[in-house]
C-alpha cells in the first residue's frame, strides 16, 4: 500500500527527529528541570509561605480584662478581634466571657483570634406601685423584675389593712438598675390610740396628707375627673394642676384610731373650697 506524499514527508520528518540526540537531550533537561521545579515550591517555597510545621498555642484568657487578654494574644503573635457579648450582672464590665479558637488550640501564626467580652449597660427597670398589697406579692413583684427587696419593716404609721404594703423607698415610677434595692414598710394593722381629725379643708392635697400624717392618719384622695378613689400617704401631688379639699370624710375633731384612712374629695377650684383652719397647724415633719 502506497502512503500519500504528505504523510509520507510527515513520516521520514518524525523518524529523523526521534534519531537527533538534540531531540532527546532538549527533552530531558525540561524534565529535569520541571522536576527541579516542583521540588522547589512544594520543598521549600511553600513551607516558607504557609509556615508548614509552625504553631502557636492560643492562650486561655477567659475571666481577664479584655486588656489583658489583648496584650497576652498579640504577644504570642496572633491578632485580636473583639467581639460585644449580653451584658451578665454576674461578670465585671469588659471581661472576655468567651473566646474562639479555644484556649490551648494551636493555631498559625497571625491567627486572627475573638474575644467575647461582657459589656453594655445594666438594663434599667421602673419601680412599681406596690402600696395596698400584700409583703408577699410585693417581694414577689420586686425579685420578677431583677431587684432586691431591701428591709422589710413595720410602717410607724398605723394603717387599717395588716400585712399590707404602706411605703416603699425608691418611690413608684423611679428608675433603677438591675439589682438595685426596694425597701419596704408594711402595716400592722390600726393603732391602739385614738387622734383627733384635723381640718384640712381648703388646704392643697400636700398639706392636708401632711397634716393628717402628723395625727397618724392616712389618706385616700378622691379625684372627680376620674372618679377614683388613690391611697396617698406620702404627700405627692396628684396632678399637673394643683388640687384643694373642698369635702373631708372624717368630720374635723372626729376622734378615730390611729392608722384610719380620711377621704379627701378635692377639686382644681380654689374659689369653690372654704378657707383653711390656721389654728391647724401644719409642721411639715412626716413620721418615719
Amino acid at each position: 500500500m502506497r502512503l500519500p506524499r504528505t504523510f509520507k514527508a510527515a513520516f521520514n520528518w518524525l523518524r529523523t527527529l526521534f534519531q537527533n540526540l538534540y531531540f532527546w537531550g532538549g527533552l530531558g533537561g525540561l524534565l529535569l528541570f520541571g522536576i527541579a521545579g516542583y521540588v522547589l515550591v512544594d520543598a521549600v517555597i511553600m513551607p516558607s509561605y504557609t509556615r508548614h510545621g509552625v504553631a502557636v498555642r492560643v492562650p486561655d484568657v477567659e475571666d481577664r480584662s479584655f486588656e489583658e487578654a489583648k496584650k497576652l494574644v498579640t504577644d504570642r503573635n496572633l491578632k485580636v478581634r473583639r467581639r460585644v457579648g449580653r451584658y451578665n450582672p454576674g461578670v465585671e464590665q469588659e471581661a472576655v466571657v468567651d473566646q474562639n479558637p479555644p484556649p490551648n488550640s494551636d493555631v498559625k501564626p497571625g491567627r486572627r483570634v475573638y474575644l467575647t467580652v461582657n459589656a453594655g449597660e445594666l438594663p434599667r427597670v421602673d419601680v412599681p406601685n406596690l402600696n395596698g398589697i400584700s409583703v408577699r406579692e410585693a417581694k414577689s413583684r420586686v425579685s420578677s423584675l431583677g431587684l432586691e427587696v431591701g428591709t422589710v419593716e413595720p410602717d410607724s404609721v398605723p394603717s387599717p389593712y395588716p400585712n399590707t404594703i404602706t411605703r416603699q423607698e425608691p418611690e413608684p415610677g423611679d428608675s433603677l438598675k438591675e439589682g438595685a434595692t426596694v425597701d419596704l414598710w408594711y402595716s400592722t394593722g390600726l393603732g391602739a390610740d385614738a387622734v383627733q381629725v384635723p381640718s384640712v379643708l381648703g388646704r392643697t392635697v400636700e398639706e392636708a396628707q401632711r397634716l393628717l400624717l402628723q395625727r397618724e392618719l392616712r389618706s385616700v384622695v378622691v379625684d372627680p375627673r376620674t372618679s377614683e378613689s388613690t391611697q396617698d400617704e406620702s404627700p405627692v401631688d396628684t396632678s399637673e394642676t394643683r388640687r384643694f379639699v373642698r369635702r373631708q370624710g372624717h368630720s374635723p375633731n372626729t376622734e378615730v384610731q390611729a392608722g384610719t384612712e380620711i377621704r379627701l374629695f378635692t377639686t382644681d377650684d380654689s374659689t369653690q373650697v372654704p378657707a383653711p383652719d390656721t389654728t391647724t397647724q401644719d409642721s411639715s415633719v412626716v413620721p418615719n
